[in-house]
């Protein structure tokens, strides 16, 4: 594949970027506009996930998937690819982890199991709403910090290689509106 029609910067800081935050990426490559509608879906999905379960709906822990299945974070999975706005639950499950208390004043720290289970009780499937929007939040930054590294999908186009057309419509402007031209049915 030929040099992109849009130069990329450096592909692996635009990759960082887009992780940390939604659109920085392509902001930092100067492609604004996806840098506007990345963010704004990206971030706009986690952040109305989050709504809907209080807050309380990203955290980490660390347990062995295959010791205490039930205790797993499978989500945490996906929404760390927001990046920063989730990565303070990462933070938070490694201090809880090596035993201390949380920081940043317990944001995205693992709620106590009476506060989640009085969350469900109180709020029921939006909890599980929320919590499979900031999931999805993630995986399409995931997406996103793709289309950063690698840039747009393009195909060059050749005019010697294109088939031939077959159609014996044409078209001619006629003020505003076009007409057939000769060949064409009615």
């Amino acid at each position: 594949m030929s040099q992109p029609p849009v130069p990329l910067r450096d592909p692996l800081k635009a990759a960082f970027l887009a992780w940390l935050i939604p659109g920085w990426g392509h902001l930092y490559q100067g492609r604004t506009g996806k840098a506007i509608l990345y963010a704004t879906c990206i971030l706009g999905l986690y952040f109305m996930g989050m709504l809907m379960g209080e807050g309380k709906i990203v955290y980490w822990r660390w347990v062995s998937p295959f010791e205490k299945p039930e205790k797993f974070c499978i989500y945490y999975l996906g929404q760390f690819w927001v990046g920063l706005a989730a990565l303070p639950a990462l933070i938070q499950g490694t201090l809880q982890n090596f035993g201390h208390d949380p920081i940043l004043g317990g944001l995205l720290a693992e709620p106590p199991q009476v506060v989640l289970n009085g969350l469900q009780a109180k709020l029921g499937k939006f909890v599980e709403i929320g919590t499979i929007y900031t999931t999805i939040a993630g995986l399409l930054n995931i997406l996103a910090i793709y289309d950063a590294y690698e840039g747009p999908a393009f195909q060059e186009y050749d005019e010697s290689t294109a088939p031939a057309s077959t159609s014996t419509f044409a078209t001619r402007p006629l003020g505003n509106a076009s007409v057939k031209a000769e060949g064409s049915p009615s």
